[in-house]
């Protein structure tokens, strides 16, 4: 980041007595549960090959594992299994038609991340404006998604 100023600053110039401070932070951690969930959900980001796979979904949902494994250069297996660990912690989600699967993310959360990591859409591949979730894509937030993401 290369901005002189701190994204948030205090409203006024009185800083809070360290005490008080430690306590107002406290609560606001007391507001919010899931942590470990959560912070379990975001280590999965931190694997390229998974990372790469929630690129291409956001680039362009509903691929096949199988070309996303020819995107990413990898096998089918790997693929598939990187795919089930996105599913199970709720970053995609797999839509069965017949014999085929196809994959796309599952959550405004997941599409959020990616926007601001610099992920883009390919052409014809937009945002639609009414979701029944009011979510991109119109995925509902997954079950599993810890508390406090927004």
């Amino acid at each position: 980041m290369t901005s002189e100023h701190p994204l948030h600053v205090r409203a006024d110039d009185v800083a809070p007595v360290d005490e008080d401070l430690v306590e107002e932070l406290r609560g606001l951690l007391g507001e919010v549960s899931g942590f470990v969930q959560l912070a379990e959900r975001l280590a999965l980001l931190s694997d390229p090959r998974r990372l790469q796979i929630l690129f291409c979904l956001h680039a362009h949902p509903g691929v096949r594992s199988s070309d996303l494994a020819r995107a990413i250069q990898a096998h089918d297996s790997t693929t598939s299994h990187a795919l089930a660990l996105l599913r199970d912690a709720g970053w995609v989600r797999a839509q069965r038609s017949g014999r085929e699967v196809r994959y796309e993310l599952a959550d405004g959360l997941a599409h959020e991340i990616l926007h601001a990591l610099g992920s883009d859409h390919l052409p014809g591949v937009d945002h639609a404006h009414t979701h029944p979730h009011g979510t991109p894509g119109g995925a509902p937030d997954h079950p599993k998604r810890a508390a406090g993401g927004r």
